[in-house]
């Protein structure tokens, strides 16, 4: 509990003056939002990162202490040190991170690690269950992780397994999933931006979110994204449209 002690002191020393105003509406960290009953001292990431690379050689077990902490802070910097840990502990930080889910409960957690840890290990070993099994049940963050684990995959060319996760969320309650699955297609649309089209094409009452995320910066190029993924004979003179990521949350 020493090193984890440590950290939490230095990560309060961090605290701005002014408080976490805009991290506060950024994070739905007020009434009636998804982090509501969080706790936030507003400390920015680049600090948090600082700080997890001057103590990278705490012990797993910090890591999960500072994992279980009700300050958000902490939680952020355990999730870069499980992230460092990964490649020569990847067993044991899965475990880890599978079991203190309930703990990586806003969009800034999920996003930093996710994709280099769950989507990692399901990429190194060519199992797809962990990601998976983290869609059973309509939990908002294990299906938030699930979505954005699949970036890995998308990086090295494998597209079903988000395509497949896009489909089933299609009619997840929760906007934040809808994003996810749209940043997603973003990622897949510039590898491979007809098999994108397609997919709009054949879910025609796609989610708005879903679908701004994925095509919004062809809108701005004054593309007629309608006429193109309602119709098959235009897919394929769409091939070259530019599609630019967007940010995750």
């Amino acid at each position: 509990m020493n090193e984890a002690k440590t950290i939490l002191d230095q990560i309060e020393r961090f605290k701005p003056p002014t408080g976490p105003t805009f991290a506060l509406r950024s994070l739905q960290i007020v009434p009636n939002g998804y982090g509501e009953g969080d706790t936030l001292y507003g400390v920015p990431v680049p600090l948090l990162r600082k700080i997890a690379k001057e103590h990278r050689s705490v012990s797993l077990k910090t890591c999960e202490i500072l994992l279980q902490q009700p300050l958000h802070e902490a939680r952020y910097t355990a999730l870069v040190l499980l992230n460092e840990k990964f490649p020569k502990n990847p067993k044991e930080v899965l475990d880890i991170y599978l079991r203190n889910t309930k703990f990586i409960n806003n969009w800034d957690l999920v996003d930093v690690s996710a994709p280099h840890i769950v989507g990692a290990f399901c990429l190194e070993t060519r199992n797809n269950n962990v990601i998976l099994n983290l869609t059973d049940k309509e939990n908002l963050w294990e299906n938030r992780i699930a979505v954005v684990a699949t970036l890995p995959l998308i990086k090295s060319g494998q597209f079903a397994l988000t395509f497949q996760l896009c489909e089933q969320f299609l009619h997840h309650p929760h906007p934040l999933i809808h994003k996810a699955c749209g940043w997603m297609l973003r990622e897949i649309s510039k590898r491979d931006a007809e098999s994108v089209l397609r997919f709009f094409q054949r879910h025609c009452a796609t989610p708005s979110v879903m679908r701004g995320y994925a095509l919004e910066r062809v809108r701005k190029r004054g593309v007629a994204v309608e006429e193109i993924t309602n119709s098959p004979a235009n897919i394929k003179k769409s091939h070259m449209l530019p599609f630019l990521c967007l940010p995750s949350h």
